[in-house]
């Protein structure tokens, strides 16, 4: 599939705003150029990494996976997302810090999303995506760029220390099969980035609801809905309301 086709695919994905074609980023080596010389990416990072100063109060850094819609609230995931959250009560919710872990931008905080008018469309670390789109696929590629993501977040996490009690990964933490492989690119950076800072992030959900989905729902459930799913989701709620202060 041409370049050309692929940009028009990538243009449905974007409901308000603008679709950057210079971050379009097909295959590994598009997105490893672009964390090494695209000055949009580069600056996100270095601002994120080294100066952005979270909202005051919050006690939970949640982190959610980016979608492939965009802005990423108004996909279906970020909705089920955000019905958990407000279900906890204005109070609860307060305290609760969402941000995007994404490829390429690593770290987009919450009150961002509404700013951003230039999307991006990064499927080029998956291996599924580059063999269905006929776009080379190279290891090494990947893992450069698990690696160069996870130092930046990391220094996030370290800079940020004093700003939270509890740090959630809410991602696909494993396969329909209960495995972890390479497409995990989101649980991949978290764990070298929580490993290089030395700052604990509790990866979620964990095996044995994945397992429950598949078994009850069927492995689609999670393969389609993933942290979307009501169970899923549930679970996420219970988690939250059992941990923060007060609840």
């Amino acid at each position: 599939m041409n370049r050309e086709r692929l940009y028009e695919l990538s243009s449905r994905k974007v409901l308000k705003g603008r679709l950057d074609p210079n971050l379009c980023l097909y295959n590994p080596r598009e997105v490893y150029e672009a964390l090494k010389s695209n000055w949009k990416v580069i600056s996100w990072l270095d601002n994120i990494a080294h100066k952005y100063a979270p909202p005051v109060g919050k006690q939970v850094l949640l982190i959610y996976p980016c979608s492939a819609l965009k802005p990423y609230h108004m996909s279906r995931s970020y909705r089920a997302l955000y019905r958990t959250l407000n279900s906890l009560g204005n109070r609860m919710r307060s305290l609760i810090h969402v941000v995007t872990i994404s490829e390429p931008f690593g770290i987009v905080p919450e009150e961002y999303y509404n700013k951003w008018t230039e999307w991006y469309d990064c499927p080029g670390l998956f291996e599924w995506w580059c063999r269905r789109f006929g776009q080379p696929y190279d290891r090494e590629y990947v893992n450069e760029c698990i690696k160069i993501l996870a130092q930046y977040v990391s220094q996030f996490l370290k800079r940020t220390a004093d700003s939270y009690k509890i740090r959630i990964a809410f991602i696909r933490t494993y396969s329909s099969r209960l495995k972890v492989n390479s497409n995990h690119t989101h649980r991949r950076i978290i764990e070298l980035a929580s490993k290089k800072s030395g700052i604990d992030i509790r990866l979620l959900p964990p095996k044995e609801i994945i397992r429950y989905i598949v078994e009850t729902r069927g492995s689609r459930a999670w393969d389609y809905y993933g942290v979307a799913h009501p169970i899923a989701q549930e679970y996420l709620r219970s988690y939250i309301l059992k941990r923060v202060e007060g609840a």
